[in-house]
């Protein structure tokens, strides 16, 4: 999820309507929130003893675990609606299947797999994953390449590990190697599968040795920029 861009997402609007003018027994509490059997994004929510019939926007599911008065709307990776009912009908647009969420982007190149698509009111907005990062469109967010099945990692990363190593006790040896141009950043093998990932503040990494070191003591020549560690952002591309 974060490194990226956040968002505010609208309030609800779509089915705002009183279930009951005056307070009722639907309402056992002040102020809470209800959750609508058969629905994964409608609630009522209690204010002042009062139900009201509220609708979580297209893309967007009713988390019942949310406190009056938090938004009680989150997106579908992190509020599954298994056995929960249905959702609403699709509201799509020309660039969005949903008028909330994240999508792969049918503007990127066949091997960008880092990229995807913010949708926001039905608007899209093309956003990039971490630097070693890919976008998983079954989970929506940002993910190790090897996890996207569509993903093309050896052309993706630009590398391909060698053939993986086994110790004694038949268990798949880590190995790192050196990212050409960039002496803070490297690749990590396990098994065959490669992972891009960069040193903490003040290392680099030390082809020699395998591993990061003080930066002083690797001879990076124009020192390129250290990129974000991928290992840190394996997280939903936005919060709400």
């Amino acid at each position: 999820m974060p490194i990226l861009s956040t968002t505010v997402i609208k309030e609800c609007t779509a089915a705002d309507s009183p279930v009951a003018g005056q307070p009722s027994s639907v309402c056992t509490r002040k102020n809470t929130f209800l959750v609508v059997d058969g629905s994964c994004d409608s609630y009522v929510e209690c204010i002042e003893f009062v139900p009201v019939h509220k609708t979580c926007p297209d893309g967007l599911h009713y988390d019942p675990s949310v406190k009056w008065p938090g938004y009680p709307c989150g997106y579908p990776a992190d509020v599954p609606c298994k056995g929960r009912g249905a959702a609403q009908a699709a509201e799509p647009t020309k660039d969005c299947p949903h008028q909330f969420g994240f999508f792969a982007s049918t503007a990127a190149s066949p091997n960008d797999c880092g990229r995807y698509r913010m949708c926001v009111a039905g608007h899209a907005v093309e956003m990039s994953c971490p630097t070693g990062l890919a976008f998983n469109p079954i989970l929506s967010r940002c993910d190790w390449p090897f996890n996207v099945p569509s993903c093309n990692v050896d052309a993706f990363l630009a590398y391909k590990c060698p053939a993986a190593s086994i110790d004694a006790s038949g268990n798949a040896i880590v190995t790192n190697h050196k990212y050409e141009g960039n002496c803070y950043a490297f690749y990590s093998c396990e098994a065959g599968e490669s992972r891009l990932l960069s040193c903490d503040a003040g290392l680099a990494f030390d082809p020699t040795t395998g591993y990061c070191v003080d930066e002083d003591r690797v001879d990076c020549g124009v020192k390129a920029v250290p990129q974000q560690s991928a290992s840190a952002a394996l997280v939903a591309p936005i919060q709400i």
